[in-house]
């Protein structure tokens, strides 16, 4: 995946900007999944009619299969992202208004699944989160804007499984513990609970 062209949007005020906004959506599709038909439909998020219910996008009352976009004043994007029959379908991605990727988020029946990615304005790493069937599933990763390391997780069907860690800003260990069988097994950083019996002095 190229990050010289995933960092760069589609100005909408290109005569081609039609030809622009599938090659910036719908290219970068990962080798191992097979391109979704999504319609070579683009519609901006200012057109009236925008609807979600129970999870899907609705146009004039109608399941919307294409491609949504938000434009910025300038004729630059913001976001796109493909749908098919209402939910999110292919690669979604969003921006800063200077320009550099915010994020690019992989979805399959309005599910997401496998890497999502984000990045800090500066293009320095946000986040790389693992994703199966809209939960979390293996590594979970975030660094802050500085580029220290902020979260280190893993994560089996949606919840926290084997080891876990978390820094502060200065890079200074927040937590470190083992997640196993619903039980955390190291040092988590929350403090232990005090008996309110042990600060009560009994007279007799």
């Amino acid at each position: 995946m190229a990050a010289d062209f995933m960092a760069k949007r589609a100005p909408l005020r290109n005569s081609l900007y039609h030809w622009l906004l599938l090659a910036l959506c719908a290219g970068c599709q990962p080798e191992k999944q097979a391109p979704t038909a999504i319609p070579a439909r683009y519609v901006s998020v200012d057109v009236p009619g925008w609807q979600q219910r129970s999870g899907n996008l609705w146009l004039n009352d109608t399941l919307f299969s294409g491609w949504q976009f938000q434009p910025t004043p300038a004729g630059d994007t913001l976001f796109c992202g493909g749908y098919l029959a209402g939910k999110a379908e292919g690669i979604h991605r969003q921006w800063y208004a200077s320009g550099g990727l915010k994020e690019a988020r992989h979805f399959h029946a309005g599910w997401q699944q496998g890497e999502q990615h984000g990045w800090h304005e500066s293009g320095k790493p946000a986040f790389v989160y693992h994703f199966k069937n809209d939960v979390y599933e293996g590594s979970r990763k975030e660094w802050y804007a500085n580029g220290k390391p902020a979260l280190d997780g893993n994560y089996h069907e949606g919840q926290e499984n084997g080891r876990q860690r978390q820094w502060f800003d200065n890079g200074s260990l927040k937590v470190n513990y083992e997640a196993r069988n619903g039980r955390n097994y190291g040092f988590t950083g929350v403090k232990n609970c005090v008996n309110v019996w042990d600060s009560i002095t009994v007279s007799h």
